[in-house]
């Protein structure tokens, strides 16, 4: 066999026509040319299939991820309550509606564990927020009474502004004589 005599189809510019159906041989690279060599007309056209960037689907997939991360923390942080049903008994000092964009009910009480204690000084008030007017209303009737109230209340990580200016949302309330 001698290669070296026969002409190389690759390195020239007009190649030799083929032996079987005498048209040159054609190599496709792109959308819209024939299939085959031999055979005329559009029926066997390739059809355009446009390129698409290689880290465009990482690109993608790492923005999904971090919207997801997002929604996750969004949804730990303000929406997700790390303490349920816990209770404090106490008198309730203030309760008043207040806020510039959102009036929601802001109250303080001070807490019967505080005032019993005789060892340590007053330490602390509770602070809350009530997202309900009925509750609220409920509150408000024992304000500055000498009638200890059980609140039950819901702690989260955040507030949010329609919910609160407190991390503590008071969920039930009930007079204790």
């Amino acid at each position: 066999m001698d290669l070296d005599s026969k002409p190389d189809y690759f390195m020239t510019d007009d190649p030799e026509p083929s032996e079987d159906t005498g048209q040159k041989p054609v190599i496709q690279f792109g959308c819209g040319q024939k299939e085959a060599a031999a055979g005329g007309g559009s029926e066997g056209a390739v059809p355009c299939r446009r390129r698409r960037h290689p880290m465009r689907r990482m690109i993608l997939l790492s923005v999904l991820f971090v919207l997801l991360a997002l929604g996750i923390g969004f949804w730990v942080r303000y929406l997700n309550p790390y303490e349920t049903d816990m209770n404090e008994v106490g008198y309730v000092v203030d309760l008043k509606k207040q806020g510039v964009l959102f009036k929601t009910w802001e109250g303080q009480m001070i807490v019967r564990s505080a005032l019993v204690d005789s060892t340590k000084t007053y330490s602390r008030d509770f602070t809350f927020s009530v997202d309900r007017d009925e509750l609220a209303r409920r509150l408000s009737e024992f304000k500055g009474t000498a009638i200890p109230v059980k609140v039950t209340y819901k702690r989260y990580w955040g507030m949010l502004p329609w919910r609160g200016a407190n991390t503590c949302i008071v969920t039930e309330v009930e007079p204790q004589r």
